[in-house]
């Protein structure tokens, strides 16, 4: 078999991982220690996908300051570092998509809007060695995702043409990253995300399981 595509890019939650029971753990028991209503497991779906800092400041109340929400998310951070994936688990289907991938010497990376040390430990513990060229994660050296800052300078030291990378994705951010960078973009709707959202994004190309997208690539 032939994969059109010198790389595929896959983004971490919600792609690759769900996670949502992880964070919704991690976050809830944050804001119970500090007086603060709880959020529904569920609704942790339509938190996530802009980094850790922009789901605190969708599950605190307004008027929280600037200078509570820093301490609250470093406290969130040291406590997800020590329990990168105890919750998380691997899709069905993506294990099987890796390995093919893998025998058909296609390079994989991931690029999430998580932290970088953080992303890297959850990859370690769910994922085989070496199966994945890169994980890049945020870093304060560039902005997050939707900019493909960090993406852009990965490919430009590869020298890949845009033209042969596939970017998979589960939300709208995805997508426009995808977008930014000019690569192609394969929207993951068994993710965090429905594939009506990602149609109303704008991304005409989604896949309801893993499974799904194996088969497109094997075409």
């Amino acid at each position: 078999m032939f994969v059109n595509y010198n790389l595929i890019v896959f983004d971490l939650d919600g792609t690759l991982v769900d996670s949502i029971p992880d964070i919704a753990d991690i976050y809830n028991s944050r804001l119970r220690m500090e007086g603060y209503p709880e959020h529904p497991v569920e609704n942790y779906r339509g938190y996530v996908g802009w980094g850790l800092e922009k789901a605190l400041k969708l599950v605190l109340p307004e008027g929280v300051s600037d200078g509570e929400v820093q301490r609250i998310l470093t406290e969130i951070a040291d406590e997800y570092a020590k329990r990168p994936a105890k919750l998380s688990l691997v899709y069905p289907g993506i294990l099987e998509l890796l390995k093919y991938l893998g025998s058909v010497s296609v390079p994989m990376i991931v690029f999430t809007n998580k932290p970088e040390a953080l992303a890297q430990s959850v990859v370690e513990e769910l994922f085989p060695h070496g199966i994945f060229d890169e994980v890049l994660g945020y870093t304060p050296r560039f902005p997050h995702k939707p900019d493909p800052s960090a993406l852009n300078e990965y490919i430009l030291g590869k020298n890949y043409p845009l033209s042969s990378i596939l970017m998979a994705g589960d939300t709208p951010v995805d997508l426009e990253t995808a977008r930014n960078a000019a690569v192609s973009f394969a929207g993951a709707s068994w993710g965090f995300r429905s594939e009506e959202v990602l149609k109303e994004a704008g991304s005409d190309l989604n896949f309801p399981r893993p499974a799904d997208l194996h088969h497109w690539l094997m075409k």
